[in-house]
């Protein structure tokens, strides 16, 4: 086959295309477009099939370039990508009914729903092989909704096994933490695959059930200083079964109630101690850090105790993770700091109340902009963090408007990195009436 015969093909099919919109089938034109384009597709089968690709913007047969100062190849390869067609096989018996239902299909709107082989198999074409061009993009927030999907159904779960939990105590005082010890498993599974995906988990907050959800995202901050500081594995499900029980006392008063909720800030500490003491397991962490998590470094906090009273390690990490919880959740549960803002706090607090070591590396953990902090960009687009990288000033954003303020649908991914841009500011999420968990 020599050169210029690909080049003829691609002419034949484009003037055969145009000839579609400018004439009817019974016009002596039109009849001669498809002539033209079935002589010059004889000619190149007859070494085989033939194959033409498409890749940004360029026409290949083979290790061919088919030049782009062609008449009407510019065009069909324009038509070939937004029709999003990879390559596209002609064989032997392609004939006047398959160019007629291909130069058909290739004038249809191009659009997500659209494929062509699809249009073409329907209409009978046998003679003609497309490939589609794969939307690595479409696919990658595909696979991203469905563990996104399996992650909340784990949440979920772990709300229901707490729920129960919480009204059996309430019933008959017996505890019983084997299903909340396999879903913390599953999350810290989770975790060690896809931190980002974990803490933003942790941004979920609920209206109704406002200790529920506190309980599980201090579970989930307090399993990533754990992995921080490398505990092993068994440990860190003591960890969180520990941080997801540090509040149980709670389930002893109706926090409803102003009064009793006050009273409950004050004794459950110790009443969650006596609930936990009942555990039929050997391992009594759950109820030291149910009694010391408010106990302060500096001899601060409740339950009071003796100067040299020495916390477990576990009743620090979860302080930290439970302050951090209550910093980033919305008023009127939390105190509704934005999650750049909850770091600085607790950098201050370590002033007094949190053990300064552990501080430290649970900030390093989350960045300078944890996942969760809504951000405005240098470009002047706004997003939300989605994820750390090694550069803690430019981490993974999931930009949901442009710079002129419009909602992007769906929203873009991008590593700051990588497009050159910067965090400007960090935005009240409140301002723009943004939930965060529904975008994480």
């Amino acid at each position: 086959m020599n050169e210029r015969q690909p080049i003829e093909l691609v002419v034949a099919l484009s003037s055969a295309r145009k000839a579609l919109h400018l004439y009817p089938p019974t016009h002596p034109r039109y009849s001669e477009a498809i002539d033209g384009l079935l002589e010059a597709t004889a000619t190149c089968l007859i070494e085989g099939p033939f194959t033409l690709n498409v890749h940004l913007g360029r026409l290949y047969h083979g290790s061919q370039v088919l030049p782009t100062d062609a008449p009407g190849l510019h065009s069909m390869a324009e038509t070939l990508e937004a029709h999003r067609v990879e390559s596209l096989t002609l064989h032997e018996g392609f004939n006047p009914h398959d160019a007629e239902m291909l130069i058909e299909v290739l004038g249809l709107r191009p659009s997500q729903s659209l494929e062509v082989a699809e249009q073409l198999e329907k209409r009978g074409v046998s003679t003609v092989t497309v490939s589609a061009i794969v939307d690595e993009d479409a696919q990658e927030a595909e696979e991203r909704d469905r563990l996104r999907q399996q992650d909340r159904a784990l949440y979920n779960r772990l709300l229901g096994v707490m729920r129960s939990l919480t009204q059996r105590i309430q019933k008959t005082g017996s505890t019983d933490v084997g299903d909340s010890a396999i879903i913390v498993e599953s999350i810290l599974g989770r975790l060690m695959e896809d931190s980002a995906a974990v803490l933003g988990l942790a941004t979920m907050t609920g209206n109704t059930e406002p200790n529920l959800f506190h309980s599980i995202n201090t579970m989930i901050y307090a399993l990533v200083l754990g992995v921080g500081l490398g505990i092993p594995e068994e440990g860190l499900t003591t960890l969180g079964i520990s941080a997801l029980l540090h509040d149980v006392g709670k389930v002893a008063f109706d926090m409803t109630d102003p009064v009793e909720a006050e009273k409950a800030r004050y004794l459950h500490p110790k009443i969650g101690a006596e609930v936990l003491s009942r555990l039929p397991e050997q391992d009594r962490t759950p109820m030291l850090v149910a009694y010391e998590h408010h106990m302060g470094r500096d001899g601060s906090g409740y339950p009071e105790r003796e100067a040299d009273y020495v916390t477990h390690p576990y009743s620090r990490i979860v302080a930290i993770a439970d302050r951090y919880d209550r910093l980033t959740t919305p008023l009127p549960d939390g105190l509704g700091h934005t999650p750049d803002q909850a770091v600085m706090q607790l950098l201050r607090d370590t002033l007094t109340t949190f053990d300064q070591t552990l501080t430290r590396l649970f900030v390093k953990q989350l960045g300078v902009f944890p996942v969760g902090c809504v951000v405005r960009l240098s470009d002047q687009s706004v997003g939300i963090v989605s994820g750390m990288t090694g550069d803690s000033l430019r981490p993974r954003v999931r930009v949901m408007y442009d710079a002129t303020g419009l909602a992007l649908e769906p929203p873009k991914d991008v590593l700051l990195s990588d497009v050159g841009l910067e965090v400007l500011e960090t935005v009240d999420p409140e301002s723009l009436r943004v939930r965060i968990s529904e975008h994480l």
